[in-house]
C-alpha cells in the first residue's frame, strides 16, 4: 500500500515568526554619584533657534571665557545664578588691552585723514578695552554691569572706532563717555575696584 504524500497543510512549518522586543532608549545617560547611586545627567535645553544651551544650573568653564570684547557674550545673557562668577573672573583677568605694534592697528580713513587706534590711550583711560576682531574700543566696567534694558551699546556691544573724536580736547569721545563725577560710569568704576579688592 502506497504511503500518502503529505499536503502543504499537513507539513510541519519550518519557520516560526518571533515577536520583536522593543528597545528603550533612556532620555539621559545616568551617572554614578560618590554614594554609588545613579542619577540622570543634565540634558541641555533647546532655544527657539534650535541651538542647545546649558541649563541654569550648569557650571560654566570660567577658563574658556572669551577675552576679545568684540566677540564675548554679554553678562546679562548668562543665567542669573552664574553672572557674579563671570564678573569676578573677568575682573581677575582685567580689561582686554592688547599691546600691538603701531602698524598692527588698522588704519581708518576719515575723509582725507587716516587714523588708527593708539595703545597709549590705555595709559590715560584704564577702563578702555580694544577688540582686535572689530578694531574697536569697549568699556570694561560698563560691560560688567550693563543690563539688557540699556540703550547705550556703543562701548559694550557695537564698539567705538571714530578715532578722530578721541583727541578732541573736552569733546573727546572717551571723556564724554565717562561724564561727570556723578555719572553712572564713575560709579561702575568704583564698584569694580571694590570687588577687585575683595577678590584679592
Amino acid at each position: 500500500m502506497a504511503t500518502p504524500t503529505p499536503t502543504p497543510s499537513d507539513a510541519t512549518p519550518t519557520h516560526i515568526h518571533s515577536t520583536a522586543t522593543p528597545t528603550h532608549t533612556p532620555s539621559a545617560t545616568p551617572t554614578t554619584t560618590s554614594s554609588g547611586s545613579a542619577t540622570p545627567s543634565a540634558t541641555p535645553t533647546a532655544t527657539s533657534s534650535g541651538t542647545a544651551t546649558p541649563s541654569d544650573t550648569s557650571k560654566f568653564d570660567l577658563a574658556s571665557l572669551e577675552r576679545d570684547p568684540g566677540l564675548r557674550r554679554s553678562i546679562w545673557k548668562y543665567p542669573p545664578n552664574v553672572r557674579d562668577d563671570i564678573r569676578c573672573e573677568y575682573i581677575r583677568l582685567g580689561p582686554c588691552q592688547p599691546q600691538l605694534r603701531r602698524d598692527q592697528y588698522p588704519v581708518t580713513e576719515f575723509g582725507t585723514q587716516r587714523r588708527r587706534f593708539q595703545a597709549s590711550w590705555f595709559n590715560t583711560f584704564k577702563w578702555l578695552e580694544y577688540s582686535v576682531s572689530k578694531d574697536a574700543t569697549f568699556c570694561f566696567p560698563c560691560y560688567l554691569f550693563e543690563s539688557d534694558a540699556s540703550s547705550q551699546h556703543a562701548f559694550t556691544i557695537d564698539g567705538f572706532k571714530s578715532w578722530k573724536r578721541v583727541n578732541d580736547n573736552e569733546r573727546c569721545a572717551f571723556l564724554v563717555h565717562i561724564g561727570t563725577s556723578n555719572s553712572p560710569h564713575k560709579k561702575l568704576k568704583n564698584v569694580t575696584r571694590h570687588i577687585d579688592k575683595v577678590i584679592n
